[in-house]
């Protein structure tokens, strides 16, 4: 795992930075719009008043963007916790690999909180996919995808709460 971090570390994708450490809170702060974000754009998928206020389609459906926003609220916390042990970090992977190091071998956070970003990442990464194909094709042909991306966004949210909470108490330790 530490040659994973030193690879990083080479290819300056991962820095220690003991500068960064008293910036762990902004990026909590900012995890917590994020999630203020992700909030909003569900409301809007729930109710067609909004839709109506804001102009969009009555079949307008955010939760892909509900997904992204989900994930990003975790990896700016995840960010946060970084910043705390003095590691700024440019690559998703690698930020992964260095909470697994110092977070998780050393029980701050345990297999499964990590494995909320993990899913929050590759979930992400396939509604991404789901939609570039959605762009191709029909979107009658899609009607399931619409679905599987409401239930993708249901669980991101949930997660995206946990995970953060969770980092929040990290950070309040000392």
């Amino acid at each position: 795992m530490k040659d994973k971090i030193k690879f990083y570390l080479a290819k300056g994708q991962v820095v220690v930075d003991k500068n960064i450490v008293p910036l762990a809170q902004k990026y909590l702060e900012k995890s917590k719009r994020n999630l203020l974000t992700m909030q909003a754009i569900y409301k809007i998928g729930d109710s067609q008043e909004l839709k109506k206020m804001l102009k969009l389609p009555k079949d307008y459906d955010p939760n892909e963007w509900v997904v992204i926003a989900g994930y990003y609220a975790m990896y700016s916390a995840s960010l946060a916790l970084l910043a705390k042990i003095g590691f700024r970090s440019k690559n998703h992977t690698a930020t992964l690999i260095i909470l697994e190091e110092y977070f998780v071998k050393k029980k701050h956070l345990n297999e499964t909180d990590l494995s909320l970003i993990r899913n929050a990442q590759f979930q992400k990464e396939e509604v991404e996919k789901l939609s570039d194909a959605r762009h191709k094709r029909e979107i009658a042909q899609y009607s399931i995808t619409k679905e599987t991306t409401k239930n993708i966004a249901e669980k991101i949210k949930k997660d995206a709460y946990d995970f953060i909470n969770k980092v929040e108490l990290i950070l309040m330790q000392k």
